[in-house]
């Protein structure tokens, strides 16, 4: 079962695991307490959707768990400082999204029941095949609409493991 490593705050995280659990991929929330319990976890992806203040000690178990993981999915739109500050040695795989028309998968339209959004660049899946670059309709319920980034990391965790 993958385990993906979530920051973001407490109820996007709880709406995202709810929605994965049916789908058997499991989440762990990532937090400035959690981290140092986390050494022995290897995570197939880390998610930012929001920036986490860390102590020097801590940006060495996050860099560490970056590195470690074949994913980066970062929310486009906003500055996420503490990656800023990580040196990485590695590349590794990072896809952005949001608004933002320079992130990988980027919105282009909202309506009240569906988002679009445009795979701008390639994205490697999980088992090694190719999403091409195409537009993609996300449906969505009313309750969903307040939520378009919870949506969209849902809807990247979909593509990824083929769901």
């Amino acid at each position: 079962m993958p385990l993906i490593g979530v920051i973001a705050k407490k109820k996007d995280f709880q709406s995202i695991k709810r929605e994965m659990q049916k789908y058997n991929i499991e989440l762990i929330e990532i937090t400035k307490e959690s981290l140092a319990n986390l050494k022995n976890v290897k995570f197939e992806e880390i998610i930012f959707l929001e920036d986490i203040s860390l102590k020097p000690k801590e940006y060495k178990y996050i860099s560490e768990k970056i590195l470690e993981a074949r994913y980066l999915i970062v929310n486009g739109d906003i500055e996420i400082n503490l990656l800023k500050q990580l040196k990485m040695q590695k590349p590794i795989k990072t896809i952005t999204f949001g608004f933002n028309t320079k992130a990988t998968i980027s919105i282009s339209s909202v309506k009240e029941d569906k988002i679009m959004v445009c795979l701008q660049r390639e994205i490697q899946k999980i088992d090694n095949k190719i999403i091409e670059f195409q537009e993609k309709e996300i449906r969505i319920n009313k309750a969903d609409n307040k939520k378009i980034y919870n949506c969209l990391v849902i809807f990247i965790i979909k593509e990824l493991h083929n769901l």
